[in-house]
């Protein structure tokens, strides 16, 4: 599975490609420590923000290759994030 790190520091973007979900998570910590805002995207689009990381690694622990997030999570998480960020 391919799982895409995108970020964002004002006018600077960031795009990392990951083929593990712990190493997409490994990355997107770091640009969060770093003070960017990250989201993690998976197959099918799905956007995993940062308070959906640890949802990632344990869904990565199975063998399952479903999806990981359904799109209305993910907006929710979206909508979350966005109100932290204060937007």
């Amino acid at each position: 599975m391919t799982f895409i790190v995108r970020g964002t520091r004002g006018d600077d973007a960031a795009t990392a490609v990951r083929l593990r979900a712990e190493t997409a998570v490994a990355k997107a910590r770091d640009l969060v420590a770093a003070g960017w805002h990250v989201f993690i995207e998976c197959p099918a689009g799905i956007r995993n923000y940062p308070d959906d990381f640890e949802n990632l690694l344990s869904d990565s622990e199975s063998d399952n290759p479903q999806q990981l997030r359904h799109p209305k999570a993910s907006s929710e998480a979206l909508a979350r994030y966005n109100r932290k960020r204060g937007k």
